[in-house]
C-alpha cells in the first residue's frame, strides 16, 4: 500500500506519516520549507520518498507529483491559520488561503482520482478543523476554507460512492504543535482551561483516526467528518 501525505512535514502530517509507516505503508511525504536533510535522517532506511512543492505557487502539479504511481491513499493536511478581523484581510491573504486549503486540494484529488479508483482500498482523507463546522471569530477566512473542505469531502464521497474510493474529513479541536506555539503561555493556559478535557489533542490521535479511515475494513466509512475534539462542541 502506498500513501501520499500532503503537508507531511507538519505536526499532524508527520504523525500521520509515522503511523502509516508503522501500518506497513510506503509513504510519499510532501513538504515545502522543511529541512530535507533532517527529514531524510528521521526516516532513514524506511520506505519514504520526498517531494518538495510550494502549493501556494505551484501551477503544474503533475510536474511535482507525476512520478507517483499505484497510489492507494491520499492524505491532505496542508494548511495555515489566519488570525485577524475580516476587514484586515488583504486580497493576497484571501487568495493564498483559498489556494492552499481548497483549490490545490481539489486539484490534487483530481490528479490522483483515477489512480485511487484502481486501488482495492482507495482513500482520500482531508484534515479540516472544528472551525470548519462551527466557525471562529477572528478566523473567518480560515473557518470558511475549512468549511469548504468539508463540503468538498461530502460531495466527492457521493461522486465516488460506486468506486472503491472513500472520502472523509477529520475535524480536530486544538492540536498540540506548531499552531499552538504561536500563543504565549498565559493565553494557551486560558484556552486549555476552557476545553472539556482541559488538554490539547496529541497529533498521534489524529494519526490514529487517519489510520482507521485508511484500513481496508473502513470501506463503508465515507462522507463523514470524524470529530476529534475532546467533547469541545461549540
Amino acid at each position: 500500500m502506498k500513501a501520499l501525505v500532503i503537508g507531511g512535514s507538519g505536526t499532524i502530517g508527520m504523525a500521520i506519516t509515522e503511523r502509516l509507516l508503522a501500518d506497513g505503508f510506503e509513504v510519499v511525504v510532501h513538504y515545502n520549507q522543511a529541512d530535507i536533510g533532517a527529514l531524510s535522517n528521521q526516516f532513514h532506511g524506511q520506505p519514504v520518498q520526498f517531494v518538495q512543492c510550494d502549493l501556494k505557487k505551484a501551477k503544474d502539479l503533475n510536474e511535482h507529483f507525476g512520478f507517483i504511481e499505484n497510489l492507494d491513499c491520499l492524505i491532505y493536511t496542508s494548511g495555515n491559520a489566519l488570525y485577524g478581523l475580516l476587514q484586515d484581510m488583504t486580497d493576497v491573504m484571501l487568495d493564498e488561503s483559498y489556494t492552499l486549503h481548497l483549490r490545490q486540494l481539489m486539484r490534487v484529488c483530481r490528479l490522483f482520482i483515477d489512480q485511487l479508483r484502481q486501488s482495492q482500498n482507495g482513500r482520500i482523507v482531508v484534515v479540516s478543523s472544528i472551525w470548519g463546522e462551527t466557525g471562529a471569530s477572528l478566523e473567518t477566512v480560515y473557518s470558511a476554507m475549512k468549511a469548504g473542505q468539508i463540503g468538498f469531502v461530502k460531495a466527492l464521497s457521493q461522486e465516488l460512492a460506486l468506486s472503491t474510493v472513500t472520502v472523509n474529513a477529520i475535524a480536530p479541536g486544538i492540536v498540540s504543535g506548531r499552531m499552538t506555539q504561536t500563543f504565549d503561555e498565559e493565553t494557551l493556559s486560558e484556552i486549555i482551561q476552557e476545553l472539556p478535557q482541559q488538554r490539547l489533542i496529541d497529533p498521534q490521535e489524529i494519526a490514529h483516526t487517519c489510520s482507521y479511515l485508511c484500513h481496508p475494513y473502513a470501506k463503508s466509512i465515507t462522507g463523514t467528518v470524524q470529530k476529534v475534539n475532546g467533547a469541545w462542541y461549540l
